[in-house]
């Protein structure tokens, strides 16, 4: 059996030892009065300059409330308030990744397929809409080859479905209908055997 845990060690399937020393728990004041006692120095720090040196204090760039700090973090792109929308017009399924990249820095991707070939255009929207459900976004067709691929942090209505929320009533227009005349004459026929 040793030669399975080594394989498997090798491997790396088993799981790694987890080892917990254990620490005497002595406080800093203990430390301090045997140094102090050493070095001949009488001054005892502050417990308020003790915390400091225990805890660090992290730099944040977040806005402070008046409850203390907030929980918000700032989202790429999203700085400066303005959406950005990327229109492509690929020849190749190659140029693909450039619509993933745009989805992943916020931006929205119009992709214009009508310049690929029928088959190459079905696998980029596939590829491209596997990549906007991973990042939780949206897709909508706008056209005849030609979708919008919208990421996360933008909404996307169609006016198709504004139409059903308030529907439009639809004006009718009554045209006069031309009667078309007969094919024969308006006069009873005349048969020739009854002169």
């Amino acid at each position: 059996m040793g030669i399975f845990t080594k394989l498997k060690d090798f491997v790396g399937l088993n799981e790694a030892q987890e080892y917990e020393y254990e620490y005497d728990e002595a406080s800093s004041n203990e430390y301090q009065g045997l140094y102090q006692e050493e070095n001949g120095a009488t001054a005892a720090p502050d417990a308020e300059e003790q915390q400091t040196r225990r805890t660090r204090e992290r730099p944040t760039t977040l806005r402070a409330t008046s409850d203390g700090m907030s929980n918000v973090i700032g989202m790429p792109g999203a700085a400066n308030g303005l959406s950005q929308v990327m229109v492509m017009e690929p020849r190749s399924f190659e140029e693909m990744p450039q619509a993933i990249q745009a989805l992943r820095e916020r931006k929205s991707v119009v992709l214009n397929l009508t310049m690929m070939d029928p088959d190459q255009a079905q696998r980029a929207v596939d590829f491209v809409a596997g990549g906007t459900y991973a990042l939780d976004g949206h897709q909508e067709r706008i056209g005849d080859s030609i979708f919008l691929f919208a990421p996360s942090c933008v909404q996307v209505t169609s006016q198709s479905s504004v139409l059903h929320e308030v529907p439009m009533p639809q004006p009718r227009v009554v045209r006069p209908t031309a009667v078309p005349a007969p094919a024969w004459s308006a006069e009873a026929p005349v048969s020739r055997f009854a002169q």
